[in-house]
């Protein structure tokens, strides 16, 4: 390659190169991220955003908010500012910016609890070996912690917390484009399978009045749905059933919907979680509704080829392109309905033969 070469880099990308450096050099600046995403976190778990969200503050006063050192405190803030995060201002007080102000806690729209999640050790930690899983093909987790990702947050509450804490702010603006164009209001009666607590089928039955619904999920995932759907006026419209949706899905829906949930399983098992979904239509023309990434293309930018690497690393599952998911479908007895666009979050109608 010539020392002057300037190729292009794949949209989404190029911010991560250091175009100061030669380019042999230039993927040096992902290291970068892991320094600022170090000192972000930091400021994350001490509340810092929260001692700001009155105003600018200087240094010592957010330590004293904090409980910090103010030394230390102020070479993490400088750093946090310079990755852009924070507004550091030259009368020495540090300001939020709107790309903080969701990590303040119970922000409306916040990402805290997601951000805590995402940086946190049983996130992190698989990606010191994610060489054992290329060797292996054994998720990098299990080789760290002892235990598949969901066996290890049921032995240990404290990290199932963080987890139920982040998906409760894990709406992605996808999901609105999805909820605008997709017409729920076809089917009269829907089963969110693996739906969690209810929040997204709560939403479908709000904007949709002549639809009831079915929460399907494991026992102690749908016991807290009551405080999702108590004093919300959907009580009378939806049926909650504890599932294990690799045995069985229940009956008698017009629509069964499964979203961000099949990415966390290998084939395999996403194929015996679609054929009780199938199983559960039986006869009837009932459609199966997938909400999860679609990949794009060889070489295409694509976020989802990221997320991919987590679900390959942490969970033993993995993110599909169109192709992967109807072979899946075609294996558990369905064939597609639409054609949705690649590249991001996407609902995939398919129907039984």
């Amino acid at each position: 390659m010539d020392a002057q070469d300037s190729t292009p880099q794949p949209q989404g990308m190029a911010g991560w190169f250091d175009p100061s450096l030669p380019p042999r050099q230039q993927v040096l600046g992902f290291i970068y991220a892991k320094w600022a995403i170090g000192a972000l976190r930091a400021a994350v778990e001490v509340k810092v955003f929260d001692a700001l969200v009155d105003g600018p503050r200087t240094v010592a006063e957010v330590a004293a908010a904090t409980g910090t050192d103010a030394d230390a405190l102020y070479r993490v803030l400088r750093a946090v500012a310079a990755a852009g995060v924070l507004e550091e201002r030259g009368d020495g007080r540090f300001a939020l910016r709107p790309v903080s102000e969701g990590l303040v806690s119970g922000a409306e729209g916040g990402i805290r609890d997601m951000f805590l999640f995402a940086s946190d050790a049983m996130l992190w930690r698989p990606y010191e070996n994610v060489a054992h899983t290329l060797r292996t093909g054994e998720a990098a987790f299990v080789s760290a912690f002892g235990d598949p990702f969901y066996e290890y947050t049921k032995a240990h509450p404290e990290k199932a917390a963080v987890l139920d804490r982040a998906m409760l702010q894990n709406r992605y603006p996808g999901m609105d484009r999805i909820f605008d164009q997709f017409d729920f209001g076809r089917f009269g009666r829907i089963a969110d399978v693996g739906g969690g607590r209810g929040h997204f089928l709560a939403e479908v039955l709000r904007r949709h009045p002549g639809t009831t619904g079915v929460l399907a999920d494991q026992p102690h995932t749908v016991a807290e749905a009551k405080e999702v759907f108590d004093g919300s006026g959907l009580e009378d419209r939806v049926t909650v059933v504890p599932t294990d949706f690799f045995v069985e899905v229940p009956a008698g829906c017009d629509a069964y919907f499964i979203k961000n949930t099949l990415h966390n399983w290998d084939n395999d098992k996403a194929v015996l979680i679609l054929r009780s979904i199938r199983a559960a239509i039986g006869d009837t023309d009932a459609r199966l509704l997938i909400v999860e990434n679609l990949l794009r293309g060889p070489g295409e930018w694509d976020i989802g080829k990221l997320i991919d690497v987590e679900s390959l690393a942490v969970l033993g599952g993995r993110e599909r392109d169109r192709a992967e998911w109807n072979r899946l479908a075609g294996e558990a007895g369905f064939a597609p309905a639409n054609d949705p666009l690649p590249g991001d979050v996407a609902l995939l109608e398919y129907r039984p033969v």
